[in-house]
């Protein structure tokens, strides 16, 4: 019995020791920061034009983090019910590469013209903070 209790205080210990290692690691240089780099932007606001000969125009949003092989989130504050499921128009996750870049796609489809999509993107990093940014995007 004592040597059962002697190995889970040895796990114990290794256990918090590799978790206090892991939060000296953390980097306070990470941020993030997300664009549409095929869009032209106005006063704040990036601007798509809806091709009227397609059922949906497409484009690439952009996230640099600082961060690299890191898992991203994306939302919409816009979604499409598809064959009676509710669809986001972004993709939700993708991840960084060694630059600390990440991409995803925004679909759009014609009953959007006119409207403003705002996209939000966000992480967390090893040391639990939470980056968040957003962009709006008009439909044109």
């Amino acid at each position: 019995m004592k040597i059962k209790s002697i190995f889970q205080v040895i796990f114990i210990y290794i256990l918090l020791t590799g978790c206090a290692d892991t939060l000296d690691d953390c980097h306070s240089d990470y941020y993030l920061e997300i664009d549409a780099p095929s869009l032209e932007k106005d006063s704040g606001y990036y601007e798509l034009e809806f091709l009227p000969d397609y059922i949906q125009t497409f484009t690439t949003l952009h996230a640099q983090t600082g961060s690299e092989y890191q898992k991203v989130s994306w939302v919409s504050n816009k979604e499409i019910e598809i064959a009676g499921v509710w669809t986001n128009l972004v993709n939700h996750t993708s991840y960084t590469d060694s630059n600390g870049e990440a991409y995803t796609v925004l679909g759009v489809w014609g009953e959007f013209i006119g409207d403003t999509i705002t996209v939000y993107c966000g992480y967390k990093d090893m040391c639990a903070l939470h980056y968040v940014d957003s962009l709006k995007v008009i439909i044109e």
